[in-house]
């Protein structure tokens, strides 16, 4: 008869809980939303596929001048795109759904294995893999997101294979070799970023070493195991180096140097993109040093960030007490800093950081690690205290360990947009922080436009590329616009995200366009609108002035503005067409009305400074223009008045 305490629960629990969040992650991958990052992405994987196919003949995954997608293994993206050609899937962004849930549980798997190492308890690997399926901004980006997850996986795997590489020193056994090596493959094969684990790997040897020197004694004079060691050190290299670049095209043109140049670009990446952070607007290159901590503390649930406090505590305190444990002391020591390294090394480089913590969430799972780790062993000690108040601790932490839940639950697919209640959460957010940046919220409006539209044929105004949602339907035709100039395109339908809006539209509530027939809210904030264009007459007016046709265009303008009186790209129309015939008063008039909506918006400040260089005001104008250029410091369209006035004022 089998006793029941010698049934393993914790370990049973574990599997069990990774078979049920494969179930759910099948069950949620089909509802999942497309991304805009997955039309960047899964396009220029398209290509590289190609350029496999064509013997290297299609060259245009090569060459990426704007995007510099070149620079990406994104083999995971590939994989994708490879699978779809091969078995020409019809839905593409259900492979690759299905995919980013494969990956994310894979990264489950691989933190719960090394939360069970580093512990040695499987009840901590449990709890591991509850923070992690806990974890909005991480587990809500586990079906598009086909680089930061799958990157995150590697790193993992990466950190579990290095540990059991060192457990088996003096003789590694030659599957963890290969394994390891696979393992730092497959993350270089993502992001070039995946080199640093070749560092961790010389850097924890060496540490090994020092903290263990009759090993090195033990192995440099047994000369077997010490050529055994060697040829598998250069196994671990050639295969996490050389197999990390076999679906990369780019790098495979020059092995050595091109992957170099790669993690020099992604280190410090040149594509600067505007960002809401603290409630002003920033471009992404200008942002404070402090913008990835604050992300952090802002979106990280309240259970990781207490656990992880807890964990540092009692770290250094044994460390400095030098109490029990000091074989666990290096260990955690390693999962820290595989957190806490790359956390201070894009700060001290300046890396460009945005989009919150997305392109760091692969130290998010060593986070929980430790986490876990530090509020399982804060309830042990009050367990020697009281067994009362381990129950209670143990009941709070419960508690704030599940309660994103409610958040993931309800808002679906637009989960992964989450702030703690420490600062306010969602609601104090909004308007101060990025928000749906990935256009989530997108999805719902467009599948209700589907139904709304029928067979008739319609035009779709949308400032995302997420076209993707009207494949299959071409009697709507998709048009991309910015959601200020919306104005200017002809459509009949319109599907916006409120996203990269001025703070001041939000804090206002100004940024509302004519015709809302739903307005999308997440957790009681708006964060998309369906629209039906009723009135034409804004676009014709613009249209008209375009053409030349100033005084017709200033008519039907003025009617446009009577019916959408905060649409502030009118203003911007009439001041032009004022300018364009002289009249001085008209022009400040609409100049200055604009601006009491957006006294921010880029266009009336250029307007300003070209009817004073038109007027022969050159110190004005260039005034005007250093406004303009500190709202925004990379506004293009200021370039031609901004090299006139150069040669105007030497």
């Amino acid at each position: 008869m089998i006793e029941i305490h010698h049934i393993p629960t914790a370990k049973t629990s574990f599997y069990i809980t990774l078979v049920v969040v494969a179930v759910a992650l099948a069950l949620l991958a089909p509802k999942a939303a497309v991304n805009v990052d997955e039309q960047l992405h899964y396009p220029h994987a398209k290509k590289v596929v190609n350029w496999y196919f064509t013997g290297g003949e299609d060259q245009s995954c090569l060459h990426t001048p704007v995007t510099n997608l070149k620079y990406y293994g994104q083999s995971v993206d590939n994989l994708t795109a490879l699978v779809n050609r091969i078995f020409q899937v019809q839905n593409e962004f259900l492979t690759r759904h299905f995919t980013g849930a494969l990956f994310f549980w894979l990264l489950l798997l691989f933190t719960g294995l090394l939360a069970r190492q580093i512990s040695g308890s499987w009840q901590v690997a449990v709890a591991v893999l509850l923070a992690l399926i806990f974890m909005p901004r991480l587990a809500g980006q586990a079906f598009g997101n086909l680089k930061d997850i799958p990157f995150a996986a590697g790193y993992m795997a990466g950190l579990l294979m290095i540990l059991q590489f060192l457990k088996e020193i003096p003789r590694p056994k030659w599957r963890t070799t290969l394994l390891l090596g696979a393992a730092i493959a497959f993350t270089v094969s993502v992001r070039a970023g995946g080199f640093i684990l070749f560092a961790y790997l010389g850097l924890s040897i060496l540490l090994f070493f020092v903290l263990k020197p009759f090993y090195l004694k033990q192995i440099v004079s047994t000369k077997p195991v010490f050529v055994r060691l060697i040829g598998q050190g250069a196994v671990i290299l050639a295969v996490g180096y050389f197999a990390g670049l076999l679906f990369w095209p780019y790098a495979l043109q020059n092995i050595f140097v091109h992957p170099m140049e790669s993690l020099r670009v992604m280190e410090h990446y040149k594509v600067s993109i505007r960002q809401l952070f603290e409630g002003e607007i920033f471009w992404s290159t200008q942002l404070p040093w402090y913008y990835l901590p604050k992300w952090l503390l802002i979106s990280t649930p309240l259970f990781v960030l207490t656990g992880f406090a807890l964990f540092v505590w009692f770290f250094f305190r044994e460390m400095v007490l030098q109490k029990k444990r000091p074989q666990k002391l290096p260990v955690e020591g390693f999962i820290l800093f595989a957190f806490a390294f790359p956390f201070f090394y894009v700060m001290a480089i300046d890396s460009n950081l945005y989009s919150g913590v997305r392109q760091m969430l692969f130290i998010l799972p060593p986070l929980a690690i430790v986490s876990v780790i530090g509020t399982y062993r804060f309830i042990k000690y009050l367990e020697e205290k009281s067994k009362v108040a381990s129950l209670i601790a143990f009941t709070g932490f419960l508690f704030i360990l599940v309660l994103p839940l409610k958040h993931q639950a309800t808002t679906f697919p637009v989960d992964y947009v989450y702030f703690n209640p420490l600062f306010g959460g969602n609601k104090k957010a909004w308007g101060n922080y990025e928000y749906d940046y990935y256009f989530h919220a997108v999805k719902k409006p467009a599948e209700e436009l589907i139904g709304l539209a029928g067979k008739s044929e319609i035009i779709v105004a949308m400032n995302s590329n997420l076209s993707n949602y009207f494949e299959q339907h071409p009697n709507i035709r998709v048009e991309y616009t910015r959601f200020p100039e919306r104005s200017s395109l002809d459509w009949d339908y319109g599907i916006f995200g409120v996203n990269y809006l001025h703070p001041k539209l939000l804090e206002n509530d100004r940024w509302r366009p004519d015709g809302i027939l739903k307005t999308y809210y997440h957790r009681g904030n708006p964060v998309a609108v369906l629209v039906k264009r009723t009135d034409k007459t804004g676009f014709a007016g613009i249209s008209e002035i375009k053409n030349g046709n100033l005084q017709k265009g200033i008519a039907l303008l003025k009617d446009a503005i009577k019916s959408e009186p905060d649409n502030f790209w009118l203003f911007v129309h009439m001041a032009q067409a004022k300018l364009a015939l002289g009249d001085v008063s008209g022009f400040e008039y609409y100049l200055q009305k604009g601006k009491e909506i957006h006294p921010f918006f880029e266009p009336f400040f250029l307007l300003e400074a070209t009817r004073l260089f038109n007027e022969g005001k050159f110190q004005e104008s260039y005034a005007e223009l250093n406004r303009l250029l500190e709202i925004n410091p990379r506004y293009l369209p200021a370039k031609p008045l901004y090299e006139k006035l150069n040669k105007k004022t030497n």
